[in-house]
């Protein structure tokens, strides 16, 4: 069991590329996301999927699954690439479950420049998929869908007001709404919390300037945390959390940051006497 009950992101294609990934973790005890991609569903074995899951539950540490996302629009006008992306989607629940994953994140999809003037089409078309790749889920974990790209809200809002799926939830990712939804110029992440609490469930963590999502480290960026924090409160919302570094670096420094503000990072599950001591144990390097 991991003294850290939150999750750090690692891409699946790196433990296949690198070992030393995978011992890393499994070394300094973290429990991760791991992020599926077309190549790992489509090149890399069963049996090494089963294998590396093993490891992990060998070492009793929880599993997350990022199901993949680039090239695909699960709300697309296309019923070929409609087709295609819930084709995807369903390989990689099937992959997912040899893992045992706590949870699943996936990405909403929503790219107003494509689908403003679509919009009851592309929501109708999303709800579908969405439901679609529930079922096949069967139940067997819940799935989280994060933003990326929205600006506004009311694209997620419409989404969930009309989608009724028992174990779906949204999963506020800070860094592309304070880069990607302009969150920085807009200065509306009360209005987020709001609007979006009664479907949020986890929260993907990194930083960023506001001009592009650079996956910081916590702290090392121009985030309104104090913010984020006051809001989850005041609204008595407690989700999980993933932390998304880009580097080892960047991971350094968000442990160091949830060291620092521990009120809140208690608030989250973060057990103080936990982390001290992982703290304590673990060498950064």
């Amino acid at each position: 069991m991991s003294l850290l009950n939150f999750f750090v992101n690692l891409p699946v294609r790196y433990i296949y590329d690198q070992k030393n990934y995978l011992s890393y973790f499994l070394k300094k005890r973290v429990q991760p996301e791991l992020g599926l991609d077309f190549l790992s569903l489509d090149e890399f074995p069963i049996n090494w999927h089963k294998e590396v899951a093993q490891c992990f539950q060998a070492e009793d540490l929880k599993v997350a699954v990022h199901f993949p996302f680039l090239d695909l629009r699960p709300g697309s006008m296309d019923p070929m690439i409609l087709k295609a992306s819930r084709e995807r989607l369903k390989k990689a629940v099937e992959v997912a479950f040899y893992y045992q994953p706590v949870h699943a994140i996936a990405h909403v999809g929503y790219f107003s420049v494509d689908y403003d003037d679509f919009y009851k089409e592309w929501l109708e078309n999303s709800v579908e998929t969405w439901e679609e790749i529930s079922r096949h889920i069967g139940g067997e974990f819940p799935l989280f869908l994060e933003n990326v790209w929205e600006e506004e809200i009311e694209p997620l809002r419409d989404f969930w007001e009309y989608i009724s799926v028992d174990n779906l939830g949204f999963c506020l990712d800070v860094g592309h709404w304070f880069s990607f939804g302009k969150g920085k110029e807009k200065e509306n992440l009360s209005q987020w919390l709001q609007n979006l609490a009664p479907y949020l469930r986890h929260l993907h963590l990194h930083d960023n300037d506001g001009l592009e999502d650079k996956h910081l480290g916590l702290g090392e960026g121009e985030i309104p945390f104090s913010e984020l924090f006051a809001g989850l409160e005041l609204l008595e919302l407690k989700p999980s959390f993933t932390l998304e570094p880009h580097t080892q670096e960047d991971f350094f420094a968000s442990l160091h940051f949830i060291d620092q503000h521990r009120r809140w990072f208690s608030y989250l599950g973060v057990k103080e006497t936990n982390f001290k001591r992982y703290m304590a144990e673990t060498s950064l390097d």
